[in-house]
């Protein structure tokens, strides 16, 4: 068996030291963009989660939804006014598809006395069952029935 230089042995040395300095910065850059997509997708749905939990079972005012898709939303709505009456959405196609009705999409069912009442005179609220969407009622004592 060959013995090595000092040279050699320099040279592995530096060599197991920049094998090192590598594994710790593929660990770091692990554990970075780990935290990264953590914060990045996870986050927004605890955050959604908690702001969901905090508003179920209480009246939400109209500026706080889509009345199109009866989402509620973390930034502000818009206003669209359609035969006189103020109509909330969260972007400019949510409004044109309100303008056109689409879907019968200003009107709501009242989920205790099943009228048809206009989402914009409606009172609207968050239940627990809803997943997300928000409910309209033509008054609040509706609304205290079904609770």
């Amino acid at each position: 068996m060959k013995k090595l230089t000092e040279a050699q042995k320099r040279q592995i040395v530096k060599d197991k030291w920049f094998d090192r300095l590598f594994l710790v910065g593929m660990i770091l850059f692990f554990a970075f963009a780990s935290w990264f997509g953590y914060n990045s997708y996870f986050r927004y749905d605890i955050y959604q989660e908690r702001m969901l939990a905090k508003l179920a079972n209480k009246k939400l005012d109209a500026q706080q939804i889509c009345m199109f898709g009866n989402d509620i939303k973390t930034r502000p709505t818009k206003a669209v006014l359609i035969e006189g009456e103020t109509y909330y959405v969260c972007c400019q196609m949510c409004g044109d598809k309100l303008k056109l009705n689409l879907h019968d999409s200003q009107f709501a069912v009242d989920e205790y006395s099943h009228h048809r009442i206009k989402k914009s005179k409606a009172f609207i609220v968050l239940t627990k069952k809803s997943n997300g969407k928000v409910s309209y009622f033509e008054s609040e004592e509706n609304y205290n029935h079904i609770k």
